[in-house]
């Protein structure tokens, strides 16, 4: 996991060599573990890191987790995620933009209980989606307020996703 997110790191670097613009984002997530018909919604943090050119962008994504949510007295904590994303970035217009991200997460979730139940850490890897909308903050053109969606994984048994809402800012 770490080679992958190191690759990624020098990718980024790589880019942005002909980037137009660098930025840094904070995100309060709240998440949704969805397992069979029983959810948990532990909060999480998210830190964005990318660059951009052309209204298009390559993201890194950390995601930690703030809370622990349980059903039937099963605890499911969200220990973090790792993601990395293509951005498709619209133009800004009268201040709002809209972004489209594809891409790839490494999410790790723990999960205790009683002894008679599962007990241990799983990993979910594979492909990550989102949509983000965002607003300049007027008179501070370089801060964005974000709303988005992402699906950071989903098979037939789980599906993992989040509401977010956070602040960018474009160097």
């Amino acid at each position: 996991m770490n080679k992958f997110f190191s690759l990624f790191l020098l990718l980024i670097t790589s880019f942005q060599c002909v980037a137009d613009s660098t930025y840094i984002g904070l995100d309060y997530i709240f998440t949704d573990i969805e397992l069979g018909n029983e959810n948990v919604k532990p909060g999480a943090t998210a830190l964005r890191v990318g660059v951009s050119n052309n209204n298009m962008a390559f993201e890194a994504q950390y995601l930690i987790s703030n809370s622990r949510e349980s059903i039937y007295r099963i605890e499911f904590d969200l220990q973090q995620s790792i993601a990395t994303y293509f951005v498709m970035q619209s133009d800004i217009i009268d201040g709002f933009g809209i972004d489209i991200l594809l891409g790839y997460a490494m999410t790790e979730m723990a999960v205790s209980g009683p002894e008679n139940t599962y007990n241990g850490e799983d990993n979910y890897n594979g492909f990550s989606w989102g949509v983000t909308i965002h607003q300049q903050i007027p008179n501070l053109e370089q801060v964005h307020v974000k709303l988005g969606y992402q699906s950071f994984y989903k098979d037939s048994d789980i599906e993992i996703t989040g509401i977010s809402l956070g602040l960018t800012y474009q160097f």
